[in-house]
């Protein structure tokens, strides 16, 4: 079945918004999330001031939707960095290691970004935090998954379900050390701690 070529006028849409994407992301980055407005990313993409919100209707959207592929992807590679490691607790250590470590290359950037997914308010909002969470669930469910064929955590745990406790701790945590109350090595050492609580009730 030949897939349809995309039309001069979808693609100029495709290219605008990959510019818009990329203009926001390393304004961001070198300027910060408050200081950077929308009339800056416009002219560092290339395009007139309204068509930044024909993509984005605030700065706020078009921070989701400036991580929604990147945080996907850092699911993706914190799976891979999972299941080099063996049983459930040195996986899951892995796992948010791996997402902490990138948070923590750019704090203000992560705090802004943990506000916005955390009240989301609008339709186009929702659908790619929705998409954000179901992908680091489902990946967090495989490695319960696996736990669980293994013999790690009773038959009768709901994947899903411990997922999300996986998930819920590591959150709570996270949330923590942005705001400053927990330094590294403290994130690491109560993750670690509660974390392994959590699987031994797995059993």
């Amino acid at each position: 079945m030949t897939v349809p070529a995309i039309g001069r006028r979808e693609q100029n849409k495709l290219e605008k918004r990959s510019r818009i994407v990329a203009a926001a992301r390393a304004l961001f980055t070198h300027k910060g999330f408050q200081a950077t407005t929308s009339a800056e990313i416009a002219v560092a993409a290339r395009v007139a001031s309204g068509t930044v919100f024909t993509y984005a209707r605030t700065k706020d959207d078009l921070l989701i939707m400036v991580f929604h592929e990147e945080i996907v992807e850092l699911s993706e590679r914190a799976y891979r960095a999972a299941i080099r490691e063996t049983g459930l607790l040195e996986q899951a250590v892995a796992f948010f290691d791996t997402i902490v470590a990138h948070h923590e290359r750019d704090l203000p950037l992560a705090r802004a970004l943990m506000r916005q997914l955390g009240y989301v308010d609008s339709p186009e909002q929702r659908e790619l935090v929705e998409e954000i969470t179901l992908t680091t669930l489902r990946l967090l469910g495989q490695l319960v998954d696996a736990a669980q064929a293994q013999g790690e955590v009773a038959a009768g745990l709901s994947v899903t379900a411990g997922a999300r406790s996986l998930f819920a701790i590591f959150y709570y945590h996270l949330g923590a050390f942005l705001s400053g109350y927990l330094d590294r090595s403290q994130f690491d050492r109560v993750l670690r701690t509660d974390l392994r609580l959590l699987l031994e009730g797995f059993r």
